[in-house]
Parts: C-alpha cells; sequence; structure tokens
C-alpha cells in the first residue's frame, strides 16, 4: 500500500497542534510517500474562525513551498487547502487555484448557506431537514471544478439523531454528485479518533458513517483516505489503518492521489 496523505492541519489553523515541519518529519519517519497540506482557508473579506487569518496565506504558501524544496530528496510535498463552497466565492477558488497557485483544494462544507439568515453549522443543527440543502450544496461545487476532493462528506452524520430518508437523501445527493463529476471523496479517519456516541439508533463513531459508505459501495465512485490530522503523532495511527480495513471490508480500493496519475 502506498502511503499518502492529502489532509493535514497544523497551528496556523488556531486549532491544530505542531508545526509544518513536525508533520514532514512524521511523515518521512512513517513512511509516507505524498503529503499535501490543507490547513483551513480563509476568505479575504470575512472571518468565519478556526482557520489562519487571511493576511498568512502568502506565509503558509511560503513556508510550504520552503518545505518542499528542503526535504524534496525525501518526500513530495503538494500545497492545499480545505475550503467551504459558498456560491459567491466562486472568483475566489479560482483565484487560489491560479494567482495563488494551489495545487488542490479540498471541499470542507462546515456550514452552508440556506436562504438569508445565518448560515447552518453541521455540528449544531436542529433536525435532519436540512441535510439534503447541505448535500446538494457540496454538489453544486463539485460540479465547478475547482475541487479535487470532497472531505468528510459523511460529516452530517455528527448530529445525534437517527438516520432516516433525509440522510439517505443526502448520502444520494453526494454520491451521485461523485460518481457524475469524478471528484474522491474522502474517507475521513479523524471521525474514526472521536469516541463513540451512543445515537438513537445505536451506538457509533459520529463519522465515517457505515450506511453512508455501504451506499458508495455501491457506486462508481473514487475514494480517498485522508487523515484530517490535527497533531503530528496523528498523521499515520490506528485511526488510518482502520480506515483502510474499514474500506477493504466494504470492497472499496482507495486511490493513492488525488490528482490525474500524469500530474503527481
Amino acid at each position: 500500500m502506498k502511503k499518502i496523505n492529502f489532509h493535514t492541519h497544523y497551528s496556523r489553523c488556531r486549532h491544530a497542534a505542531g508545526s509544518a515541519e513536525e508533520y514532514v518529519q512524521s511523515a518521512i519517519s512513517s513512511g509516507l510517500e505524498l503529503l499535501g497540506f490543507s490547513d483551513h482557508a480563509p476568505f479575504p473579506d470575512h472571518d468565519f474562525g478556526n482557520r489562519m487569518p487571511f493576511c498568512e496565506l502568502p506565509e503558509y504558501i511560503d513556508e510550504v513551498n520552503q518545505l518542499t524544496q528542503k526535504y524534496r530528496s525525501e518526500i513530495t510535498l503538494f500545497t492545499g487547502l480545505e475550503i467551504e463552497y459558498l456560491p459567491q466565492y466562486r472568483s475566489y477558488y479560482e483565484e487560489l487555484l491560479t494567482r495563488y497557485g494551489m495545487d488542490y483544494l479540498l471541499l470542507g462544507e462546515h456550514f452552508f448557506p440556506c436562504g438569508s439568515g445565518p448560515m447552518p453549522s453541521l455540528y449544531g443543527m436542529p433536525s435532519t431537514d436540512l441535510y439534503p440543502v447541505y448535500a446538494r450544496t457540496i454538489a453544486e461545487g463539485m460540479k465547478t471544478g475547482y475541487f479535487a476532493a470532497v472531505a468528510h462528506p459523511d460529516l452530517y452524520q455528527f448530529s445525534l439523531f437517527a438516520w432516516d430518508d433525509n440522510c439517505r437523501r443526502a448520502a444520494d445527493i453526494l454520491i451521485d454528485a461523485a460518481a457524475a463529476t469524478g471528484i474522491h471523496l474522502e474517507y475521513n479517519a479523524n471521525g474514526l479518533r472521536r469516541e463513540k456516541q451512543n445515537y438513537p439508533d445505536g451506538i457509533r463513531y459520529p463519522y465515517p458513517d457505515e450506511r453512508f459508505w455501504q451506499m458508495a459501495s455501491q457506486a462508481p465512485v473514487k475514494v480517498i483516505v485522508g487523515s484530517d490530522c490535527h497533531n503530528p503523532l496523528n498523521l499515520w495511527d490506528d485511526a488510518i489503518e482502520t480506515a483502510y480495513r474499514n474500506l477493504e471490508n466494504l470492497g472499496i480500493t482507495p486511490s493513492d492521489t488525488i490528482f490525474p496519475s500524469s500530474d503527481c
């Protein structure tokens, strides 16, 4: 198995530990061949919190570029960002990939537009009614071509509700969009690092959700494992190994890159 990770956070996002170089050193010691940094992206005109300020974006790029050169004989590094899809920022996503030279963007939807009011957060949903809205927003983002993968697509299962028709409908929307666009869905190991919780329909991890991935296993979708690490010690750990075993049990063979083979 080729060891890779394209979902990596470090202290610059304000809710992770360790320097960027510590993650590189951890990756090398764990035998990774490819490591992508994907810290939470700032927006140019609004601070959504839990991420670097916009003024630090050039520093982030320079830091990863310096590490790319320093460790080029030991590992291949990529500069990416995890960012929410908000339709009004389409020109900004294009700018990140062109002017700023990002190698890739992960679509990580932690909140989403819903009418004219405050954007709902996936960590405090009042019911499952908005899950299909969340899924349609991501599907719209996938169709733009700006994103290489969808981070934790089943994050909506975090909230303490039983699996219902809204959960299934959201899964259908996301999986159908992935099949149509060829964009990877990420099996996120960080959910396995969280403690299991008592949900109305049983005890389980908040995500990844087995029912979502059983549905995905029946569709022609690309899947990638993401560590979503927030500590260098978690870059390649038991959660990652469990993630690969779970996918194997589902009959899913994960990709070893989010790029076309000619790009990596």
